[in-house]
């Protein structure tokens, strides 16, 4: 007996709580602070009792907090979307009118559309997405819309607003037949000009080199979608599938050399066509990591000469 109360004795100095049938986890240091104390601030969620999990309860409510947010972000995209494209249909026609303030309107526009591409990678509207960018695409190579490229840019707002009011669906990735009934962009100052159903990725970080190419291309007949980011363009080439992308050797985040490894790598895209912009020569170590399928297309006076030989190679009219 008297060891038993002596025991009890011990039981209760050590365990006040008499619930508990394990003794208290010692203090785990978090820099200068415990565990324990950073489990019973105000505002933490977990559990607070000694031996228990404090981040289980927390970590369901982490999940509920992201899935709130992700709520959050779709409801401003579709409403600054929606916001957008009651501008739009001011702004296009004052732009065309011409005028200091048009052109002001038009830009900002323009960087507000930019934003809500970013935006709308992260949502689950692919579809509305990729039509924001295929027309940010086509307004960005503006100078003074006529009546015609007026046109196309109400035929974008409207194609958005059906797909924002549910008339336009998509299921799948694979955009590619939806892209291709969108209006591109076309050069006014080439007489007899054959437009080709042929569409080119153009994948170039620098915005005035882009543009250079864009004409090139455009030039010849092709449509043009251009992607500054190389990792934006391998999700943009699994939903559009272009008959060819022509990548920068020079990109941010990766080169172009492993985009052209990532796309030879993927089932969807491996058959895509792809042709490296650069100052290189054939032949150059730099080069050796490029898949041997791929074409080296040389910047400078012979990249029309080159683009050329690179359909020719793919078969690509």
């Amino acid at each position: 007996m008297p060891r038993a109360d002596t025991l009890a004795q011990t039981v209760e100095r050590r365990f006040p709580d008499p619930a508990l049938k394990t003794p208290p986890v010692p203090a785990q240091k978090v820099g200068s602070r415990d565990l324990h104390s950073l489990t019973n601030r105000e505002g933490f969620h977990g559990y607070s009792r000694p031996g228990g999990d404090p981040f289980r309860k927390s970590g369901i409510n982490i999940m509920a907090d992201a899935a709130s947010y992700d709520e959050q972000v779709e409801s401003e995209y579709i409403e600054e979307t929606t916001d957008l494209l009651g501008e739009l249909d001011v702004v296009i026609q004052q732009f065309a009118s011409g005028g200091e303030e048009g052109r002001r309107r038009f830009d900002i526009l323009l960087g507000k559309l930019g934003s809500l591409c970013v935006t709308g990678r992260h949502t689950r509207h692919a579809l509305l997405n990729v039509t924001m960018h295929r027309l940010q695409n086509y307004m960005d190579g503006l100078a003074r819309p006529t009546e015609e490229q007026v046109q196309d840019v109400l035929t974008f707002s409207d194609t958005m607003r059906a797909i924002l009011d549910g008339q336009i669906e998509h299921e799948g990735w694979d955009f590619s037949e939806f892209v291709r009934s969108l209006p591109v962009l076309r050069p006014l100052d080439v007489e007899d000009l054959e437009h080709l159903d042929v569409e080119i990725m153009l994948v170039e970080g620098r915005r005035s080199t882009a543009r250079l190419f864009e004409r090139e291309l455009r030039a010849c007949g092709y449509r043009v979608a251009s992607v500054r980011n190389p990792l934006e363009a391998l999700a943009m080439a699994v939903k559009t599938r272009p008959d060819m992308v022509l990548a920068s050797a020079e990109l941010d985040d990766i080169s172009g050399i492993d985009l052209a490894c990532a796309l030879s790598a993927m089932p969807t895209t491996k058959k895509i066509p792809f042709a490296l912009l650069t100052s290189y020569k054939q032949g150059d170590p730099r080069l050796k990591d490029l898949p041997d399928q791929a074409a080296i297309l040389n910047k400078g006076a012979g990249f029309s000469d080159g683009l050329a030989d690179a359909l020719s190679k793919f078969g690509i009219a």
